[in-house]
């Protein structure tokens, strides 16, 4: 079946190009091709065009590609008319974003121009993303699905505490003893250096990792008899943010 091209009038795209909309373009790129055709609004092609780079002698070790990829493809899911033709958009948006970063990452370590510290809140949507996908496996008790989500999550900022520690209960519950202990030991010594640095504000992009990852660990801690690790946890939450009324509660219920 053929896919439609999407097509804008000269009014969408004069909007698209001067009112500055969120997440229009990569920021500090240098693809200008890919970046018209995304804020031209051809999703489909954008796409088509980014994996191809991805394969390009020259430019398969650029980052920029795979967030363009990535951002188009999100636009596609949340087109009713173009998500049909992709399954897996969401998916395999969220892989790009890890791939982009992974990319980045390695340009930084030769010296070469990065892309991730301009383009951090576009990033972080993917994260955020990720955080969602593993929630709603989560509540649905799929502790393995709930990980392989927050795995990319991860992947998409390795730096981020909040998504390892939601991610080593997801391990825990998933009977991953080592993944789950790997990932909570670092987790928590992250978050015990921040805590000596003044606290932890989490972006509106990872907020629910960091509240929810605190809380069903001190839970799994409590299933364990792990009592003083427990205490340890949800005293460690309330330093690093002492107004959150769910780590107050959190801490008194344990101490009550």
């Amino acid at each position: 079946m053929k896919r439609r091209v999407m097509k804008l009038s000269i009014l969408t795209i004069g909007l698209a190009l001067f009112t500055g909309t969120a997440f229009a373009q990569v920021a500090g790129g240098s693809m200008t091709k890919l970046f018209d055709l995304y804020v031209m609004g051809d999703y489909e092609k954008c796409y088509d065009k980014a994996i191809k780079a991805t394969d390009d002698d020259d430019t398969k070790y650029e980052s920029e590609p795979y967030l363009y990829a990535a951002l188009s493809l999100k636009k596609i899911q949340e087109d009713p008319e173009l998500r049909q033709y992709y399954e897996d958009a969401t998916k395999d948006a969220i892989k790009l974003a890890a791939k982009f970063t992974k990319r980045d990452i390695r340009k930084g370590e030769k010296d070469e121009e990065t892309l991730f510290e301009e383009n951090k809140e576009t990033v972080w949507m993917f994260q955020r993303m990720a955080i969602n996908e593993a929630k709603s496996f989560y509540v649905q008790q799929d502790w393995r699905k709930a990980s392989y989500y927050l795995k990319y999550g991860l992947r998409i900022d390795p730096s981020d505490p909040a998504v390892e520690l939601f991610k080593a209960v997801a391990d825990y519950k998933s009977r991953n003893r080592y993944n789950g202990d790997k990932h909570s030991e670092s987790a928590i010594k992250k978050f015990k250096e921040l805590a000596q640095e003044g606290g932890y504000e989490p972006t509106e992009y990872n907020v629910t990792a960091f509240e929810d990852g605190f809380i069903e660990y001190v839970e799994y801690l409590k299933e364990e008899d792990e009592l003083e690790k427990a205490r340890e946890a949800a005293s460690l939450a309330r330093k690093l943010a002492p107004d959150n009324s769910k780590f107050e509660r959190l801490e008194s219920n344990l101490n009550g």
